[in-house]
């Protein structure tokens, strides 16, 4: 499993919609561990970024998630994230 880092932006925003969304530590957790296993699963968009979607369900107060991200052998660096409520 690649050690999924958070720029600073990142980690801010997270925080910021935390207030918005009770179980976003768990989103956030399943997003790291989906990506640290599987970083290929998003979408390879230009040069070193992908972009990767998760779902989310409104009924659960789940957010969806966006996030765009590189990777290494050894690292998943998220760049830019995007949270906003499920539909």
């Amino acid at each position: 499993m690649r050690t999924v880092v958070q720029d600073r932006e990142v980690t801010q925003d997270i925080e910021a919609a935390r207030k918005q969304f009770r179980r976003l530590d768990d989103s956030i957790m399943a997003l790291e561990w989906r990506l640290g296993h599987q970083p290929t699963d998003g979408v390879h968009r230009e040069n070193k970024y992908w972009l990767y979607r998760q779902r989310g369900f409104a009924s659960r107060d789940i957010p969806e998630i966006s996030v765009l991200y590189s990777f290494t052998d050894d690292t998943v660096e998220l760049h830019a994230i995007h949270i906003r409520p499920a539909e």
